[in-house]
């Protein structure tokens, strides 16, 4: 990014205000005063350059016409300096200006902008300051700002904002316009009318309009509009259906005729980032500005929309001319993550992270009722994708020899699905993935209950253009044969053209490790697929430890598999977050080596870190039947052990 200097002169009529209290000092009907308005409406529609500065119409107009409340410095009496809030014009920044700049682009070439920032960025100020310009100066435009939300457009919101440059440019220059309509929601410059009798509206009949689309996303449908905000994109759960609607409208046939801006902070609690992230990591796919993703690790090579990073023109590390000073926000960013960790709330840093990030992949945490620990999860998915670790499985399939032994075979054509969430068009068939191949002992055999495999089905009811998934990992126990232990040593992720083929797969997996399938029994047709194919001796029998009070189902017993409620669930969230948590070992540095640090599949990754109970989360849930099912093994074998115990006349000798 360029070294700014002598940024003032990129705001000559603010400072002429500030110093006068008025924009000119011609007196009004000279040829001097049109003169002077009649310049400014040209800078501020086409922009303004002075020897090696330049600046776009909209950024010329933000940062002379549209005072903004921002932080200054006060000089106190004794010397030293205070910060306090004030009502001035905005300062000139570099990242406003490459902001502007990319704005300035995507309209010349017919494109649309996803924005994802850093939170208290000022960029509802800066909307607003476009749509106002609008108002002023494009005749006949129509301009909205659509929202989930009223309270994201009113109060402190986006066309509050908008309101106030419009009084504040009604009062202070020569561009006043009457207005046909004066709403809440909704603005019309004009005025009417007589003429041979009949009322007609004149004037500029320029528009800005919000639109609160709550459930309704249909309710953007025909409206056609010179520029198109949508604010709060990360809490729109509409949002992706709403874009496409809306897109239409903007074309004539290869022309486009306005331009789209959703802007997504990170940080929002309980926020649907799903649709956000959809436009953000596709932007080509809707007609979006692309941009090379240099920012999350291990996305080398691939595309993302506008990311706006915390160490973009964060206070106190901004020079006199606005040029940001990257290397000393990160450091202090990284010093506030550290005392973050030492909150009471872990998920504290998790927020912080999200509101304050360095990637895009940080902005998109989700801040929910997740017990994970979210950082480190993040942390170890960069590093997965960075260092390729994904492909430490063998991806293949499995098939019965002609002695009718289970074998596997690496099988180029098939793909390990990676990604979470996968479009509805991606390819869902799957393919088995092993990461260590079964042990066996002296006899070649697998040991009993070396191994179980948790399954979470897809229902036969779901449309074949369904996003969820069949979802199978086999967790090898901890245990004194074979080392390393308690991990993924294999998964089945996918959906091919019948359940028969899935469940194909999944028996076979289970031959292969020697071990029973623990599985969600509400759906699917995984019990009668063992019923016809005699297979039930390789079902797991509904669990003991269900039978516990507060994990009971008083409505569905059944004799094989596990039924899953929302005790059950929050109890199995609480078995994922303790394994994940569980010390493995530590590196040369001295740093804990945990479970999670052993898994390698990043859309099992990102499920976890963005795990809640109302999204379909297939991987997550399958582990969690892998959390019951060890525990239940453990918790039989114990049993065992004491009643041994009870029966053994030598466990009642003393010795001492």
């Amino acid at each position: 990014m360029p070294r700014f200097k002598n940024i003032d002169r990129l705001r000559p009529a603010a400072l002429q205000f500030l110093n006068t209290g008025s924009y000119t000092n011609t007196l009004p009907g000279t040829r001097e005063y049109y003169e002077f308005w009649d310049e400014e409406r040209r800078r501020c529609l086409y922009g303004y350059k002075i020897d090696e500065l330049e600046i776009t119409g909209f950024h010329y107009f933000y940062l002379n016409y549209c005072p903004i409340d921002r932080a200054v410095d006060e000089e106190l009496p004794d010397g030293t300096t205070q910060a306090k809030r004030e009502r001035t014009f905005p300062r000139f920044y570099d990242g406003d200006h490459k902001y502007f700049t990319e704005i300035d682009k995507a309209r010349a070439e017919n494109k649309h902008m996803i924005v994802l920032k850093a939170r208290r960025k000022g960029y509802s100020y800066k909307a607003g300051s476009m749509l106002a310009r609008n108002y002023f100066f494009v005749k006949n435009s129509k301009n909205f700002v659509f929202a989930a939300q009223k309270e994201y457009l009113i109060g402190d919101g986006l066309l509050s904002k908008a309101w106030e440059f419009l009084s504040f440019i009604d009062d202070h220059t020569a561009w006043a316009q009457p207005r046909l309509k004066d709403r809440e929601m909704h603005k019309m410059s004009g005025y009417k009318k007589k003429v041979n009798g009949l009322e007609i509206e004149m004037g500029m009949k320029s528009q800005i309009l919000g639109v609160s689309l709550k459930d309704n996303p249909d309710k953007v449908r025909g409206k056609a509009g010179e520029l198109v905000f949508f604010e709060e994109a990360g809490s729109f759960p509409g949002l992706l259906k709403a874009w496409e609607v809306t897109m239409p409208t903007m074309r004539q046939g290869s022309k486009t005729l306005g331009m789209m801006v959703a802007f997504g902070t990170g940080g929002t609690e309980g926020a649907d980032f799903e649709a956000m992230e959809e436009i953000f990591y596709n932007p080509d796919a809707y007609d979006c500005m692309s941009y090379e993703n240099t920012w999350d690790e291990g996305a080398m090579g691939t595309t993302c929309g506008y990311f706006i990073p915390i160490q973009t023109n964060l206070d106190g590390f901004i020079d006199d001319q606005g040029n940001s000073l990257e290397e000393k926000a990160i450091e202090y960013e990284t010093e506030m993550r550290e005392k973050k960790k030492g909150a009471a709330d872990a998920k504290s840093l998790d927020q912080y992270i999200a509101e304050h990030p360095f990637s895009p992949q940080e902005a998109t945490l989700q801040i929910t009722s997740n017990l994970f620990d979210i950082a480190s999860l993040q942390e170890q998915y960069n590093i997965v994708k960075a260092r390729g670790l994904q492909s430490i499985g063998t991806v293949g399939k499995l098939y019965h020899d002609k002695n009718g032994e289970v074998k596997f075979t690496v099988d180029g054509d098939l793909k390990q699905i990676t990604k979470f969430p996968h479009r509805k068009d991606d390819d869902k068939t799957g393919a088995v993935v092993i990461y260590e191949a079964p042990y066996k002992n002296e006899k070649q055999q697998v040991p009993h209950n070396l191994y179980v495999i948790c399954h979470d089905p897809y229902g036969q009811n779901q449309s074949a253009d369904s996003t969820s998934l069949g979802a199978a990992y086999v967790l090898k126990r901890p245990n004194n044969l074979s080392r390393p232990d308690d991990l993924i040593v294999a998964s089945y992720v996918g959906r091919p053209k019948t359940q028969d083929d899935y469940n194909r797969n999944l028996f076979l997996l289970a031959d292969y490790y020697g071990c029973k399938i623990g599985f969600e029994n509400d759906r699917g047709e995984v019990i009668a697929y063992a019923k016809r194919y005699r297979k039930l001796h390789k079902l797991q029998e509904e669990f003991e430890m269900l039978d516990k009070k507060e994990l009971r189902s008083r409505t569905v017993k059944r004799q094989y598999g596990m039924h899953m409620t929302e005790a059950r669930k929050r109890q199995g969230e609480i078995y994922i977050r303790d394994w994940l948590n569980t010390v493995r070992s530590t590196d040369e540095s001295g740093k804990q080596l945990l479970n999670l640090h052993k898994i390698y599949d990043p859309a099992l990754l990102t499920e976890l870190i963005k795990f809640n109970h109302q999204g379909n989360f297939d991987r997550v849930m399958a582990f969690m039947i892998g959390m019951y099912h060890t525990r239940e093994l453990y918790n039989a074998e114990v049993k065992d052990i004491l009643e041994d115990r009870a029966t053994d006349k030598w466990f009642d000798q003393n010795y001492y």
